[in-house]
């Protein structure tokens, strides 16, 4: 008959071989997980689509800057960006963004920008409707304070106020009749157009 630490040796023993099964079970399935987790992830990263959401432009490109000056006043200085940095006309995405250099008046600016479509002949209802959207769009400015025109796409423009969303703009006419302020060929500031453009 065994004696009693033989009994216990072997069930000791026992008892080892058996966790040491379980340990080697369990570090096997862990490290298969690891392995089919890695391969998921290598997976996901070459199907994933990096490309950007159709309605977020990439990175913009200048394509030239101008400042506006009055009686030795500076106003603004004005820059215009493109895709490829190149400007050619109804090629979108493009913005414009205008830093100002005194404190103006929101109503002092849409009534400066209401002469300039007078000016390019814009027939006075879609101007009037224009002066509405603007009250809405446009905040009284500081020196310093940047007021962006954001041309996304045909269906997609917003105003952004020190690079933050401000103003969705809903009219589809306006960007065009908005830039058209300082690049259509017949804006009354012909050199401010030729550097915005890279024409300078």
């Amino acid at each position: 008959m065994k004696s009693v630490n033989e009994m216990l040796n072997v069930g000791r023993h026992g008892y080892q071989w058996l966790v040491d099964l379980l340990f080697g079970v369990v570090g096997a399935v862990l490290v298969m997980l690891i392995f089919i987790l890695s391969i998921s992830d290598t997976l996901a990263s070459e199907t994933t689509d990096t490309s950007q959401p159709a309605s977020v432009p990439h990175a913009l490109v200048q394509v030239g800057s101008a400042s506006m000056s009055m009686m030795w006043l500076d106003i603004y200085s004005a820059t215009l960006y493109s895709a490829d940095g190149q400007y050619q006309p109804n090629q979108l995405p493009l913005k414009l963004a205008i830093e100002y250099h005194r404190d103006i008046d929101a109503e002092d600016l849409i009534d400066a920008t209401v002469d300039q479509w007078q000016h390019l002949g814009l027939p006075e209802q879609k101007i009037n409707q224009y002066r509405e959207q603007l009250v809405q769009a446009w905040p009284d400015v500081k020196q310093g304070d940047r007021l962006t025109f954001m041309v996304s796409s045909a269906s997609q423009a917003e105003f952004l106020f020190n690079d933050k969303p401000y103003f969705t703009v809903t009219d589809l006419a306006f960007p065009a009749d908005f830039l058209a302020i300082w690049l259509s060929e017949n804006t009354s500031r012909p050199k401010l157009r030729q550097q915005l453009i890279g024409m300078n």
